[in-house]
């Protein structure tokens, strides 16, 4: 080869480098207006999270005072059927023991064992929430713990003190 040729050759070789190179790194203009559509999209995103956000807030609005109205209506059908209940059996004991005063005396009988049976029961779910089987255990692991701790410091010689200089 002829020294044109290789000249040639080389300047090929390097227009085709530069459009490689072009090709790699886009412009300005292409970066800036991806950032603008990526700004762009970002707040679409940014609104309809808000926009969310509102209407999550207003349903939790709406659900809270449907809860609570709904546990007022609870609590007032439930009297009103222990009511019915404690009438209807008033009066199965009025016909049964033909007497108004022997019926209500059982029905007094029967809610004063309620009343205790309740309390009762409250007391030893409450005496169960505190754990005592578990307290127990922990208790028994830390003697266990520090009966180990102690047996470690009695199996390692005391490290000898070297005399001050």
């Amino acid at each position: 080869m002829n020294a044109e040729t290789e000249d040639r050759a080389e300047a090929t070789a390097g227009d085709h480098g530069d459009a490689a190179r072009e090709q790699a790194t886009p412009a300005f203009g292409e970066v800036f207006s991806a950032g603008a559509g990526l700004l762009a999209a970002l707040r679409r995103v940014t609104t309809a999270l808000a926009a969310l956000l509102i209407a999550e807030t207003r349903v939790l609005r709406a659900s809270v005072a449907m809860v609570f109205l709904g546990s007022i209506a609870l609590v007032a059908f439930s009297v009103s059927l222990w009511a019915c209940v404690v009438a209807l059996i008033g009066w199965a004991l009025v016909v049964a023991t033909g007497s108004v005063g022997i019926a209500l005396l059982i029905l007094v009988v029967l809610h004063l064992l309620l009343v205790v049976g309740i309390w009762f029961a409250i007391k030893r779910a409450i005496h169960h929430a505190s754990f005592p089987a578990l307290r127990a255990e922990l208790h028994a692991l830390g003697g266990e713990l520090r009966g180990q701790v102690e047996r470690f410091q009695r199996a390692t010689p005391p490290p000898d003190r070297e005399a001050p200089p």
